[in-house]
């Protein structure tokens, strides 16, 4: 089963019992769907993000227009109206209008010259686009229950990650070149990890932002959405008595988190609110992990 962490966005599991590295069996998995007609040859670009995506103008104070995205999740996204950490979407009340307005945002996204900007203009341009994008795929997907039914190239691939989301830069991008081989790769140093800025549709993933991202408030929504998912369910859960974590920090992605159980509950602590900090200090282990794959819709 041909499957990458979180689907890529936000998608199933690890390959398992292969005995090669991830980057080995992604190339694998790539040469052997190309093989089937299954998937289009991937920009070189998208292979490795250090010698291309990394480029950026660290002088320049330019910004880039979120406001049409900014005016979408002001309107239709939720501050969890179920009281169990999670940002609800309205998808069924999306206009016509606002909907067409949401597809004339990612293209205007693509038309950007990313490497023009510095690297707090990128990196919230990459989680809005990445943000944007599968919320114009849900909605011309609707009725659906689960992101995961909307299927990619390929053979066993579960939810659209292997889909092109845009083409920027003369490169056309998928779900998962966005995640991980840019957004991971290029921007893992910029204090806080960037999965608390991307939202693939979904119940267990951190919410998505009530806002727009951009150079000067990222942080702190990323800071917002970190402590919000860290004190619900969706992110850390005690069950008997045994710490549970999201697949997000354990199973997914524990080496951004410092690649191990003592690092990831380190990170878990700065956001507990008290009483499950002083749980936390009490467990040096995670007994296991968890995922609610149901779409973030509000119904």
């Amino acid at each position: 089963m041909v499957t990458s962490p979180r689907g890529g966005g936000c998608d199933g599991e690890r390959f398992t019992g292969t005995g090669m590295s991830g980057p080995a069996v992604r190339t694998l998995a790539a040469c052997v769907l190309a093989a089937l007609g299954g998937c289009q040859q991937t920009d070189s670009r998208t292979q490795d993000a250090r010698p291309f995506w990394l480029e950026h103008d660290p002088a320049s104070t330019a910004v880039i227009d979120h406001s049409a995205w900014d005016r979408f999740v002001s309107r239709y996204v939720l501050r969890d109206p179920e009281g169990d950490g999670v940002n609800r979407v309205d998808y069924r009340t999306v206009s016509r209008a606002d909907r067409e307005r949401l597809k004339a945002y990612v293209r205007a996204l693509e038309g950007v010259d990313i490497a023009a900007y510095d690297r707090d203009a990128q990196v919230a341009f990459w989680m809005n686009l990445y943000n944007a994008a599968i919320a114009d795929l849900v909605l011309d997907n609707l009725p659906v229950g689960s992101i995961r039914q909307i299927r990619g190239p390929g053979l066993g691939v579960a939810g659209p990650w292997l889909r092109p989301a845009a083409r920027v830069q003369g490169a056309t991008l998928t779900f998962d070149d966005i995640e991980h081989r840019i957004l991971r790769p290029a921007f893992n140093d910029m204090g806080i990890p960037i999965h608390y800025g991307l939202n693939c549709a979904s119940v267990g993933c951190p919410a998505l932002a009530p806002r727009a991202h951009t150079g000067a408030n990222w942080r702190a929504n990323l800071e917002e959405t970190a402590r919000q998912f860290v004190n619900c369910p969706q992110g850390v859960r005690f069950v008997d008595g045994e710490l549970r974590t999201s697949k997000i920090y354990r199973s997914w992605f524990r080496e951004d988190f410092g690649g191990s159980d003592e690092s990831v509950i380190a990170h878990i602590a700065e956001y507990a609110e008290p009483e499950l900090a002083r749980r936390l200090a009490e467990r040096d282990a995670i007994a296991g992990d968890f995922y609610d794959w149901r779409l973030n819709g509000a119904e």
